[in-house]
């Protein structure tokens, strides 16, 4: 990490000086989350190289506190000038802020947890751009290897940089970061029949094996949309659908989300309330968790936006509500304590929100859970989902993409601009029936099984 030395020094330098001014114009506290960060990007567009760009900088932002107002500012720059009016910035605009008893700046320490986070890889900080050039080609010339295939954007990304949140209470967090992510978004057409656009996204902190990933991911995204091309009609029926890991976070996981952030619960916007915890909410099936520990995932890390350090955290556990997902202000309305998910970063002051969410396997296997589905009439597997989801009241209604029509079991074809529809809460409680034992990580995101549920409104065009 020798590498980025003379960065993190710069970034360290301008925090504290930011914190000091801060201080010095009058503010009871500061904090400030800063980050460098040194990008290579290689574009295809229209089944081609389109562009490569690399750019590098800082971005650093502080919140203040006096009394119970709060200000915030940004910047990009390191100047000593602009630093120093941009505090001045942060702490007049907390003079005319509104009072909030919630506001909060907290020490937090500093010191390593007893868990390993690998970010940094060495061979990765130091990757060529001919070496980034090739990759981009692997990854183009597998997706496009069937001519049916339509190209229509993708990139590949390396990037290296440093995170860090400091406050005038102590904390001082910092980490280093290497990732390489690649993207692609296409479709598949023969003769008159064109599918749906489609899109994947992967990323990887080590450089070792990547070009595999590279080239496997872009095959198996190839063969989604071929498969997509064998089109036929669907049934309107109310009844079993299955939901594809992208459509069980997609539709149903988020909304959960949303009922279990603190700062939605502290305005009284959630079903659920402090009280509720340790009570059955939703399917006794249902195991949800949230982790920033995965380096494999977009969102990791071993400190939150406010220097918090993270943790595993169970959100629900068979069906009961364990926790919820709090920063200092939410945790401060509700008399409980941070559990390291603030987040944001140095252009936005921190709100509340999740890593990464993992919603655990059932007992069945995903082959044996669909040879039990011996509907004659057929079921509709929802793989992608575009639509209308009301987060308080769970209810959702859409078009289903990409989406398939099973028979006895067996896979028949795919459907096109079948609507679904139903409520949240009844498809994750008394509607809920199984989940695979097989889960996937969507998008280097989430991870979810398949999940088999009664009760969904299917119309078919």
């Amino acid at each position: 990490m020798d590498i980025l030395h003379k960065e993190r020094h710069l970034l360290e330098n301008a925090a504290s000086q930011l914190i000091s001014e801060a201080l010095r114009q009058g503010a009871d506290s500061a904090e400030v989350c800063g980050s460098y960060g040194q990008r290579s990007k290689i574009s295809l567009e229209k089944q081609d190289f389109h562009l490569a760009s690399t750019d590098d900088g800082y971005q650093l932002g502080i919140r203040v506190l006096k009394g119970q107002q709060q200000g915030f500012a940004s910047c990009n720059t390191l100047e000593a000038k602009e630093l120093k009016e941009i505090a001045a910035r942060a702490v007049e605009i907390a003079g005319f802020s509104p009072e909030n008893p919630h506001f909060s700046i907290q020490s937090v320490s500093s010191g390593k947890t007893d868990h390993s986070l690998e970010m940094w890889d060495e061979s990765l900080s130091r990757i060529s751009l001919q070496t980034q050039k090739d990759w981009a080609l692997w990854m183009s010339q597998e997706f496009l290897k069937d001519k049916r295939i339509r190209l229509n954007e993708g990139a590949l990304e390396v990037g290296r940089g440093l995170y860090s949140v400091s406050n005038s209470k102590g904390t001082h967090q910092l980490e280093s970061e290497t990732n390489c992510n690649w993207t692609l978004m296409g479709m598949a057409a023969e003769e008159d029949n064109i599918t749906s656009f489609d899109y994947f996204s992967q990323i990887s902190r080590k450089s070792m094996g990547i070009g595999d990933k590279i080239v496997s991911s872009s095959r198996r995204f190839r063969d989604s949309l071929l498969r997509n091309l064998k089109t036929g009609p669907a049934t309107s029926y109310k009844g079993l659908v299955l939901f594809s890991p992208r459509a069980v976070l997609d539709i149903l996981i988020d909304s959960v989300v949303y009922h279990l952030n603190g700062r939605v619960v502290l305005e009284g916007s959630s079903r659920w309330k402090t009280n509720d915890l340790g009570t059955k909410v939703l399917s006794p099936l249902l195991f949800l968790e949230d982790s920033a520990w995965n380096s494999d995932r977009m969102s990791c890390g071993l400190f939150d936006r406010e220097g918090t350090p993270t943790q595993d955290l169970a959100l629900i556990k068979e069906g009961m509500l364990t926790a919820f997902l709090l920063d200092h202000y939410s945790a401060k309305g509700l008399h409980q304590s941070s559990n390291g998910h603030a987040v944001g970063g140095p252009s936005s002051a921190p709100t509340v929100g999740s890593h990464n969410l993992s919603l655990r396997g059932g007992t069945q296997a995903l082959n044996t859970l669909m040879a039990q589905q011996t509907t004659p009439q057929g079921i509709l597997w929802v793989n992608r989902y575009s639509g209308q989801t009301d987060p308080v009241t769970g209810d959702f209604s859409g078009v289903a993409k990409g989406s398939e029509w099973w028979v006895n079991g067996e896979f028949q074809h795919c459907v096109k601009e079948t609507l679904v529809s139903g409520n949240v809460f009844e498809a994750l409680g008394p509607c809920f029936l199984s989940l695979s034992q097989e889960t996937q990580v969507v998008d280097s995101s989430g991870e979810s099984p398949t999940a088999l549920i009664d009760g969904i409104s299917v119309t078919a065009n």
